[in-house]
């Protein structure tokens, strides 16, 4: 079954950030947490494949520097790599 959740933008960058650290997925974690919710044991691959996973770290990562005072909307997001590729 497929749902749409209304996520914080801060908030998904921040799931989207540690999913990839760990070298998983949104919907991986997502699935690991209802079943934790619900007392039930992670039964999808996903969460088979994850367990004992050592985390993954991006080679890039820690390279990109954010100004926590600038606007992360997709809006300014846009509006940034556009003026980037301006120049």
């Amino acid at each position: 079954m497929r749902t749409t959740l209304d996520i914080p933008d801060t908030m998904y960058r921040r799931i989207k950030t540690r999913t990839a650290q760990e070298g998983s997925t949104v919907r991986a974690i997502t699935l690991v947490l209802y079943s934790q919710w619900l007392g039930d044991e992670p039964r999808t691959e996903a969460a088979r494949q994850r367990k004992g996973r050592r985390p993954k770290t991006p080679s890039w990562f820690g390279s990109v520097k954010v100004d926590p005072n600038l606007p992360h909307d997709m809006a300014s997001i846009r509006e940034s790599i556009a003026r980037r590729h301006g120049e």
